[in-house]
């Protein structure tokens, strides 16, 4: 679901309305959830731990365990009213080089788009941002929580994704150390030299759906379904990486 923001740039002096929205379509899995004795379709239901009562949406309030055994609800209105300015605001706070942001730190992402004729304050933002190769940093509060965000000119278009804060991201598991010949240098240069090329999104195509139907035909003609063995990876890493350099590339 879109929504309204600013992007309040250092200090909050100069305010750019913006509309945020995801980037990406809500997806859903083409497997369903069956009741093994009659096939039933199975769902999801909501019940109360205290008394065991299934509950609907309008028994459900929002509420915040203040201590032990106690908690202060809140309504839609109040949520709305938190006194924090980054539930209105996207509170920029510094710009950084964009190789310093992490990949691994990106957790949603979404398009920022203008707003209330703002279309030259956002295009100047996003100009600026690509002349000097920079992005943003800031905070914003998103989906009931406050979020560490980078803002960013891509293509065109200004993306900003949410961050993960420092103390959620795990340790990175230690890489150990082997000792790499100049041979298997040689040949893992040729591989990825051979298998190098432009990406184009539109190449790729989820077919887990296609293959899943197919192997349900099979099951409806009562056919067999073989299971695969899993694949072993090969004993000799140069026999390996010889086989990749000597393919034929489709």
């Amino acid at each position: 679901m879109a929504k309204n923001l600013n992007i309040a740039m250092v200090g909050g002096t100069f305010l750019i309305p913006v509309k945020v929205d995801t980037t990406a379509k809500e997806t859903k899995s083409n497997l369903h959830e069956y009741h093994a004795a009659d096939m039933g379709a199975g769902g999801r239901k909501k019940y109360c731990k205290a008394c065991n009562k299934e509950l609907t949406d309008a028994d459900i309030v929002k509420g915040l365990e203040v201590t032990k055994g106690t908690v202060v609800t809140f309504t839609k209105e109040e949520l709305a009213s938190l006194p924090l300015s980054t539930t209105k605001n996207i509170e920029i706070d510094r710009f950084v080089e964009a190789g310093e942001i992490s990949p691994l730190l990106l957790e949603t992402d979404y398009y920022i788009s203008p707003r209330d004729g703002s279309d030259n304050a956002l295009n100047l933002f996003a100009e600026g941002l690509k002349k000097l190769k920079k992005v943003a940093i800031g905070k914003v509060a998103i989906a009931q929580r406050e979020n560490l965000c980078v803002i960013r000119s891509m293509n065109g278009r200004i993306v900003m994704s949410t961050l993960f804060w420092n103390e959620e991201m795990k340790q990175a598991p230690n890489m150990p150390k082997s000792d790499i010949t100049e041979e298997q240098m040689e040949l893992i240069t040729q591989v990825i030299g051979k298998f190098s090329g432009v990406f184009n999104h539109a190449d790729y195509s989820d077919q887990y759906l296609t293959v899943l139907r197919a192997m349900a035909q099979k099951k409806t003609n009562g056919e067999a379904i073989t299971v695969v063995a899993e694949q072993q990876p090969q004993q000799n890493l140069e026999d390996a990486l010889r086989a990749l350099v000597n393919k034929d590339v489709a």
